[in-house]
């Protein structure tokens, strides 16, 4: 497989492979579909239904910090497009830290949402799978804490997604560079 280079003013089609492509959005969406649930879960009073959407959010969850393990597996064998040429060294190295950054959430919010579930006294269960193993005992102090260390890890992936996305934006309407359109197919290039 070719990798393009992608610089400024390049109309190229999309050069990232067709599987690191899907992964990203596939992730993008379950993540905006774990966080609808825990926030929808909060206007709701029905004790049933929080516990249906809490279930749901613990299952999506799990499936981004799997698919999040596929991803970086993709990225290992696949080449990916060429970072665009012109930038700054402290913009490369920003870029860097972001993607492991956000990398290292999407592998550990799971996780820790796992221990959270343990700690306060209930098994993390998937559909036609049963239950996954328990990693800790019950112990509702440490649940309070993990669920602290739980809620500002998500805010801080909030965070670090909307600055990859900014940047996406950033990459496509001002620099004009085919970076986006690397991970958007159809995206057209900005004249």
């Amino acid at each position: 497989m070719t990798v393009k280079h992608l610089s400024a003013g390049s109309d190229a089609a999309p050069t990232h492979p067709k599987p690191v492509i899907v992964g990203h959005w596939v992730s993008a969406y379950l993540l905006l579909l774990v966080f609808a649930l825990v926030l929808s879960r909060e206007l709701i009073d029905d004790k049933t239904a929080r516990t249906l959407l809490l279930q749901a959010h613990r299952v999506a969850g799990l499936l981004v910090g799997g698919l999040a393990i596929f991803r970086l597996g993709m990225r290992s064998r696949l080449p990916l497009a060429e970072p665009a040429t012109g930038l700054a060294l402290w913009q490369r190295r920003v870029s860097r830290l972001t993607q492991v950054l956000m990398y290292l959430m999407l592998l550990s919010l799971p996780v820790l949402g796992w221990l959270l579930t343990n700690a306060r006294g209930q098994p993390v269960a998937l559909p036609l799978m049963g239950s996954l193993p328990v990693l800790m005992e019950r112990d509702l102090d440490l649940a309070d804490t993990l669920e602290l260390v739980h809620t500002y890890a998500a805010w801080g992936l909030v965070t670090l997604v909307a600055l990859h996305a900014a940047a996406a934006v950033w990459h496509h309407r001002v620099r004009r560079d085919g970076v986006l359109m690397a991970m958007w197919p159809g995206l057209r290039p900005r004249t």
